[in-house]
C-alpha cells in the first residue's frame, strides 16, 4: 500500500544538510530546515502545501538555520528535544563557524522521552542521543528521519559537546531492535539508506553485528 503522504527532500546550506517535507492533504511537516528559507517556501508552493509545524532532529545550526524565519512567517510551532533546546535559543556553533544563524525567537515545544505527535501525520518522536544529547528520530509509518545519527556508510560525529559514541551505538541498536531491516532511513546528510544495509556494511556498526543488543 502506498504511503498516505509524500516526502520531498531539499539539500540546503553550505554544509548540504537535508531538509524533508512530509506532505498530506495540502499540509506539510518541515523537518530540519537548516538554511535557505526561501527555497523551502518555493518548494511548499510547488507542492501546494501549507506548513503546519517544524520538527528538529537536533540542535546543530545546519539543521535549524531557517527555522526562525519559517516559524515566524507562518506562525508555526517548532518541536525539539529538551536537551538541545538551549542550542536553538543561542546558536553559538553557527557564528563560531562563520554562519549567521538566527535563534528561534518564539521558543520551541520541547519533549523528553518518547512522544506521540499528531501533526499532519502521526509521528513518533524517539530519543536517540549520541550525536547530541537531545537528538531525536522521527518515525512516520515505515520511514525514519534520523538527523545526524546515522548516514549511508557512516555515523554522526560524537566529538562535539553532548556527543557520545556509546550512546550513539545504543540509539542505533534500539532502532535495529524496533524496526524492520528494510525501513527507510532519511539521513541528515547524503542519500537515504536502510537499517539492514547499514547493519550489514557500515564499518561503524561492526560492534552491533557481534553484539546486536548493545546493552551496557
Amino acid at each position: 500500500m502506498a504511503d498516505p503522504f509524500d516526502i520531498y527532500a531539499l539539500v540546503l546550506g553550505p554544509l548540504g544538510a537535508n531538509c524533508f517535507l512530509v506532505a498530506a492533504a495540502g499540509r506539510a511537516l518541515v523537518i530540519d530546515p537548516g538554511d535557505e528559507a526561501g527555497t523551502v517556501r518555493l518548494a511548499l508552493d510547488e507542492i501546494a502545501a501549507t506548513p503546519a509545524a517544524v520538527l528538529l532532529t537536533h540542535g546543530h545550526f545546519d539543521h535549524f538555520g531557517a527555522a526562525n524565519e519559517l516559524a515566524s512567517g507562518f506562525s508555526l510551532p517548532v518541536y525539539i528535544g529538551a536537551d538541545d533546546a538551549a542550542q536553538v535559543a543561542d546558536p553559538g556553533l553557527g557564528p563560531l563557524a562563520g554562519f549567521p544563524i538566527a535563534s528561534v525567537e518564539a521558543g520551541c515545544i520541547t519533549f523528553s522521552g518518547e512522544q506521540a505527535l499528531d501533526v499532519v501525520v502521526p509521528v513518533t518522536a524517539i530519543p536517540t542521543p549520541g550525536h547530541s544529547r537531545g537528538s531525536f528520530t522521527f518515525a512516520i509509518a515505515d520511514h525514519l528521519f534520523v538527523g545526524d545519527l546515522i548516514f549511508r556508510g557512516s555515523v554522526g560525529r560524537t566529538d562535539l559537546v553532548g556527543g557520545s559514541s556509546d550512546e550513539l551505538l545504543d540509539s542505533i541498536a534500539g532502532l535495529v531492535r524496533r524496526f524492520p531491516p528494510d525501513v527507510t532511513v532519511h539521513c541528515g546528510h547524503g542519500p537515504d539508506t536502510s537499517l539492514g544495509r547499514e547493519l550489514a556494511v557500515n564499518p561503524f556498526l561492526a560492534p552491533l553485528r557481534y553484539d546486536p543488543e548493545h546493552r551496557r
